[in-house]
C-alpha cells in the first residue's frame, strides 16, 4: 500500500508571488477589481475608516500625492470598521466620503486587515512586509511596478513623508518578466 499524501490547498499567501496575482476584490459599488489591472504600475494600499483622527491629514496627502503623480500611482482604499468602529457606515458611504475629500482612487468593499476573517489581500501584504498587525487606520502599503511590496508606513506615517519613496519607485522600470 502506498503512502497517502494530503495535499492541502495553499494559501493566497503561498500561491501569489506577486500583488497583480491576487485574487480580486469588489469594490465599493460590488464590481470586482482585477488586481492584475496594477501590472507595471507603483500602487498604495491603505485600509482607511472615516471617522479617525488621521483621517483628514491622510486624505489631505492622498490629494496632494495624485495630483504630482497622476496615473504614475494607483492608490486602492479598503475601509474598516475593526479600530473603534470608526467606519460605521457601508461601503458606498465611505467612497462618496472619500470623494468629498477629492480621493480619486479606488475604494473598495469594507474589510478586516487583523486577525480571524481578514481580507485575503490585507494577509498577503502583510506577509509581504513582514507586519504581524497593522496597528490603526491607514496602515500603508507600497508596492512597486514588479507587484512587490517595498514599503510599509504605519497609520501615523503622514504619506507625504514618503513621497520620495513613491517618486523613486515610479521612476524604476519594472523587471523584462513584467514589462
Amino acid at each position: 500500500m502506498g503512502a497517502f499524501q494530503s495535499k492541502r490547498p495553499s494559501s493566497v499567501i503561498d500561491a501569489c508571488d506577486t500583488f497583480d496575482q491576487l485574487p480580486s476584490e469588489p469594490l465599493h459599488d460590488g464590481t470586482a477589481f482585477d488586481f492584475a489591472s496594477t501590472r507595471g504600475g507603483v500602487v498604495l494600499v491603505v485600509n482607511v475608516a472615516s471617522y479617525c483622527g488621521l483621517t483628514t491629514k491622510n486624505y489631505e496627502d492622498f490629494k496632494l500625492l495624485q495630483d504630482r503623480f497622476g496615473d504614475d500611482l494607483t492608490i486602492l482604499a479598503f475601509p474598516c470598521n475593526g479600530f473603534m468602529f470608526q467606519e460605521p457606515f457601508g461601503a458606498k458611504s465611505a467612497c462618496a466620503f472619500a470623494r468629498k475629500r477629492g480621493f480619486k482612487g479606488m475604494v473598495f468593499q469594507k474589510v478586516k486587515v487583523n486577525g480571524s476573517g481578514a481580507s485575503e489581500t490585507f494577509k498577503w501584504l502583510k506577509s509581504r512586509a513582514g507586519v504581524r498587525r497593522i496597528g490603526w487606520n491607514f496602515g500603508k502599503f507600497l508596492i512597486d511596478r514588479d507587484g512587490k511590496v517595498r514599503g510599509y508606513y504605519p497609520p501615523q506615517t503622514r504619506p507625504r513623508v514618503f513621497e520620495g519613496d513613491v517618486e523613486a519607485l515610479i521612476g524604476e522600470k519594472a523587471t523584462e518578466a513584467l514589462a
